[in-house]
């Protein structure tokens, strides 16, 4: 394994490369550091539901994506790389979250809840559910994914060079995207 090199996006997401030719595997992480900044206790709920919401939504895009607090994970395969890290990159950029998705979201945590069958901080139960709007949920999320608190880390059977490149690319697509988009929503409203 080599060490791992550092390099810093233009829209300041923070990359980091430990190129290891010698596994069949390349693991990815997002991680969003500013989910660090909130307090526990004010946004348990939220953070509960935001993380069953982009997990329905990450696993129907990719089944090899999944989200916890510390951010998206992937992995894959060194030839199926390409396609996953588009697929994280995607995940990142999903339109906000609709009713229906955040009401199946809480019907999940409400039966773990109800089961006991997985570890929520007490400032969850379902008087804190019923009171998470869509607005909080979309809110929190656009928060968190701020390109200068988001640390990418890849590593394993993956060139520097070639991380470097795909990863560059995804970015600048994705930001053409985002641009389109609010062009578009933009001439829509006129």
């Amino acid at each position: 394994m080599k060490d791992p090199v550092s390099f810093k996006l233009k829209n300041g997401m923070n990359v980091i490369v430990a190129e290891n030719l010698g596994t069949p595997k390349v693991y990815v992480q997002m991680s969003f550091e500013a989910t660090n900044f909130y307090n526990a206790a004010k946004v348990a709920a939220v953070r509960e539901v935001f993380n069953a919401l982009f997990n329905q939504q990450l696993n129907a895009l990719d089944a090899r994506l999944s989200y916890n607090e510390r951010g998206i994970n992937l992995v894959s395969s060194g030839a199926s790389f390409e396609n996953g890290l588009r697929s994280l990159f995607a995940g990142l950029n999903m339109p906000a979250f609709t009713q229906k998705a955040l009401d199946q979201a809480k019907a999940i945590i409400l039966g773990h809840l109800n089961t006991r069958d997985v570890y929520l901080p007490a400032e969850i139960n379902k008087v804190s559910l019923a009171k998470i709007s869509l607005d909080e949920v979309n809110a929190y999320y656009n928060e968190i994914k701020a390109p200068a608190q988001i640390y990418l880390t890849i590593a394993g059977n993956i060139a520097l060079s070639g991380a470097k490149s795909l990863v560059k690319s995804m970015t600048e697509e994705n930001m053409r995207k985002q641009d389109r988009n609010k062009a578009y929503l933009v001439s829509s409203e006129l």
